[in-house]
């Protein structure tokens, strides 16, 4: 796991750099999507969640739903292509888990259409991770 400026990175998982969402794979094709260490801490306290009901196709950077925190309301975007096929009902219910553990509190399910093409557009190895985190970072000091 990657450590990078108090913030823990899992080395299994794939991040959405933009968005900042964690994808993680299964062998059977199922992603689990959350948000990772360092959204969660810019979002502060997440205070509600709402997502389209699960069943349906979701194309790459699609709104999916949206996340209310104490600091603001964003967009929830599709990392990957593909059927929408759970939500994370415990979650809805309670959102704050995303503050206290944010890699066990997924959010969503697809099941990915095209993973290997998609999977590109993904940061992946603590190398990638550390480098984007360690810009995002310098980039918010700076603002």
């Amino acid at each position: 796991m990657a450590r990078i400026e108090g913030f823990d990175f899992p080395d299994e998982l794939f991040y959405d750099a933009k968005e900042h969402l964690w994808v993680r794979p299964a062998a059977d094709g199922l992603v689990s999507v959350g948000i990772d260490a360092g959204g969660q801490d810019a979002l502060g306290d997440v205070v509600y969640l709402q997502l389209s009901p699960a069943g349906g196709r979701v194309a790459r950077g699609e709104a999916i739903g949206s996340v209310e925190a104490e600091k603001m309301v964003r967009p929830l975007l599709a990392p990957v292509s593909g059927t929408f096929l759970e939500v994370n009902k415990a979650l809805v219910a309670a959102p704050r888990s995303i503050n206290t553990d944010p890699y066990g509190a997924w959010l969503f399910r697809i099941e990915a259409s095209d993973w290997e093409a998609e999977k590109v557009q993904l940061l992946h190895g603590p190398e990638a991770v550390s480098a984007w985190v360690s810009a995002a970072l310098r980039a918010h000091a700076k603002a």
